[in-house]
């Protein structure tokens, strides 16, 4: 799939210098460690320095014991010191990049949901993974700049002790060195932040396409993802090769100035030395000098464009850091009791985006204790309605309590220990089957109760059935069980803690025909057992009407109806409802009312009687005729609507048959015994008693008594 070019986007989110400084007070810093590496930076330089006289010595062939045995001092011990360096500067930028990251991945932790859907989980995987390893380099680099400052100063004193005439025209090329490093730093700057940009899409890209390979082979798009990957490769690539081009640029900057200066050094040098104002070796033992000054100053500005580097790399994450944070102990406690009492929202609204709201001013109460399915088509709001409850997110408007306890009032954790969250795509962790069981259960739990759990989920047989039992390993998301025992363990994950509600969001979905039966029943008894008032989402209307006590129907953010089971199906309040409960759903004609009756097919049935004194303002208006397949009877009735129809198909179910019939241009469903199930083509004539019909207003689709009431 293409990219819509998140990474791009993110990467221009505002993050100010003061930020990027600002991100190392949030975490202690081994300080001891940097200031032990700058000691011995700058005891270093004196070593150096020594040495430099040594080397000065040899050049005019001074060679003493002395002078061998004092430089071959001074190369160990610089080798030594310079160990010790590296040492306390790895195992402190070590220390600081696991401070980081731990920061880091508190800070992910506690985004509101909002945030991390915004960013992307992939996004803040990278942002752990690669731009954090960043952020010890700016310590390192701090300590190491004051360190080669020092150093730098000490070699120019002592080169213009040895020579200040020589040493000035030297410190002329400083402006020169400044100004070129100052480019290449903001180079630097860009070419990192482009560099990480690359890296971090390169690992969103294969962190999501790589655990989707088996959907990509089913839907065989090797090819196509095989492109993308390589669009991803490419960009890292081009980010590669602009970084080498700037590290030989940045060679070539070196180069550059040591040449000029050594060109400088070998003009005015010379003259002094024709002059009588230089020794014949004082260009040499200058040299040695001005080469520890050049030393020391290529390493400060390689330090300020390591720095810009640096900031481009850590930009993502300081604009992390700088975002919104969520604190689950925020908040009141909930009131004893209030977690098993009924919810109850109030006009509530929400949208993902503003101004495009999900759920419509919702106002619905749960009763405690009972099961509560909330039905509706993909899109209608069902899943965020349990986010809301959850307090994973915020209502735009209304409220949502707990009993007389205002959800947003109460401490986030505390609310959402209340729920008991089972999942189409249940979350498993590598670990055992009892770590995932036990998982958010503070403190320690006995064997009994994770039994005891697992009995009531009906996975205690198949867990003892493993060669480890309770022991052995899911394997990573739970990949080592099977869907159906995925879902178990889920459900006893949820058991063990002693919810007060148990959410269901599409629990069976993932499951097979056998297996949504099995589990229906073990849902009902789990509740049973519990006494938990039990919410369940489902888009499967079958669900609801076996499992619910109550069921509320939603459609686009609205609820449409709620009601029993038996009320939802006897008596639907509009179209949508009616037509979404039943299976099959329910047939609806619709027709305008001429002389108090509607046609369907060749016949025409008289609903004067049954719209009564309503007939006079339906005349000339459209009206749905609605009937459900099983409420028909085959042949003639006297107290009913007769229909002539033929058969176009039928489908034989075991219990009953589904029989589909044209009746001129109208089309429906019959269900009848598949004894009686009649021939393909074959003309029949079928019954709706009155008293299963169902008439609704053609333009409001709502039932005609309430239409009315509406527009009175």
């Amino acid at each position: 799939m293409k990219r819509s070019g998140q990474t791009e986007g993110r990467a221009r989110e505002k993050f100010s210098f003061r930020s990027y400084i600002s991100f190392y007070t949030r975490f202690p810093i081994p300080w001891w460690l940097f200031l032990i590496s700058l000691l011995l930076g700058l005891v270093n330089t004196e070593v150096v320095l020594a040495a430099s006289k040594y080397v000065i010595q040899i050049n005019k062939g001074e060679l003493y014991n002395g002078v061998i045995i004092g430089y071959a001092l001074m190369t160990v011990l610089t080798s030594a010191i310079s160990m010790g360096i590296n040492i306390c500067d790895e195992y402190g930028t070590q220390k600081v990049t696991y401070r980081a990251r731990k920061l880091l991945w508190r800070k992910i932790l506690h985004l509101p949901m909002g945030e991390v859907e915004r960013r992307q989980p992939s996004s803040l995987i990278s942002g752990v993974v690669n731009d954090i390893t960043q952020a010890s380099q700016v310590i390192h680099t701090i300590f190491a700049t004051v360190s080669s400052v020092y150093g730098f100063a000490r070699c120019c004193v002592e080169m213009a002790k040895f020579n200040a005439r020589l040493s000035a025209y030297m410190l002329l090329l400083v402006p020169l060195a400044v100004g070129v490093f100052a480019l290449v730093g903001r180079l630097q700057y860009r070419m990192m932040l482009r560099r990480y940009e690359s890296l971090n899409t390169m690992t969103e890209f294969f962190s999501e396409h790589i655990s989707a390979v088996k959907h990509v082979k089913a839907q065989a798009m090797e090819e196509l993802e095989m492109e993308e990957g390589l669009r991803a490769i490419d960009e890292r690539y081009k980010a590669d090769l602009y970084y080498a081009f700037m590290e030989v640029l940045q060679v070539f900057s070196n180069t550059l100035y040591t040449t000029i200066g050594s060109v400088a050094i070998a003009i005015f040098g010379s003259d002094m030395i024709r002059k009588g104002q230089m020794p014949d070796t004082g260009i040499n033992d200058f040299t040695t000098y001005k080469g520890k000054v050049d030393q020391y100053q290529a390493e400060i500005l390689t330090h300020y464009q390591s720095l810009k580097g640096t900031q481009g790399a850590m930009q993502y994450v300081g604009v992390l850091l700088g975002g919104p944070e969520e604190d689950p102990e925020a908040g009141f406690e909930l009131p004893e009791n209030q977690g098993n009492a009924d919810i109850v929202l109030e006009r509530v609204s929400f949208g993902y985006i503003p101004q495009q709201p999900v759920l419509h001013d919702l106002s619905l109460t749960i009763p405690a204790g009972k099961v509560t399915a909330i039905i509706g088509s993909n899109g209608s709001g069902k899943s965020t309605l349990l986010k809301l409850l959850q307090g994973i997110y915020q209502p735009d408007s209304g409220r949502i309590r707990l009993g007389a306890a205002a959800a947003d009032e109460v401490k986030p954790a505390r609310l959402r220990r209340q729920f008991g969250y089972i999942l189409q795509h249940n979350p498993l962790f590598s670990g055992s089957i009892r770590d995932n069981i036990t998982y958010g259960v503070s403190g320690t739990v006995e064997d009994e109760a994770v039994f005891q759990a697992a009995r009531l989920a009906d996975a205690d047989g198949f867990i003892r059935e493993l060669p480890q039992g309770y022991d052995t390993d899911v394997g990573v998301g739970g990949s080592l069980l099977s869907g159906g025992q995925r879902q178990r363990v889920a459900i006893g994950r949820a058991i063990i803690r002693k919810v007060g509600v148990f959410l269901m969001d599409e629990p069976l979905s993932n499951l097979d025909a056998k297996q949504r039966v099995t589990m229906r029943s073990e849902i009902a008894q789990i509740h049973r057992e519990t006494g938990a008032t039990t919410i369940y989402v489902t888009h499967d209307q079958t669900e609801a009407m076996t499992l619910a006590d109550r069921i509320v129907v939603m459609k686009d953010g609205y609820v449409q109806q709620t009601g029993t089971p038996y009320e939802l199906y006897h008596n639907p309040v509009n179209v949508f409802v009616a037509g979404f409960i039943g299976e099959p759903p329910m047939n609806f004609i619709r027709a305008q009312v001429k002389g108090g009756r509607i046609p369907f097919g060749p016949n025409t049935l008289d609903v004067a009687s049954r719209l009564g004194d309503k007939a006079g303002r339906y005349e000339g208006k459209e009206i749905v005729f609605g009937f459900r397949p099983e409420s028909i009877e085959l042949g003639a009735r006297e107290d009913a609507y007769q229909v002539d129809a033929q058969v176009e198909l039928t489908e034989m179910l075991g219990d009953n048959a589904n029989v589909y019939i044209t009746a001129g241009e109208d089309k429906a469903i019959l269900k009848v015994d598949p004894h009686d199930t009649p021939d393909i083509d074959a003309a029949i004539r079928f019954s709706i008693p009155y008293e299963h019909v169902h008439l609704f207003d053609g333009e409001t689709e709502e039932v005609i008594e309430k239409a009315l009431e509406k527009s009175r």
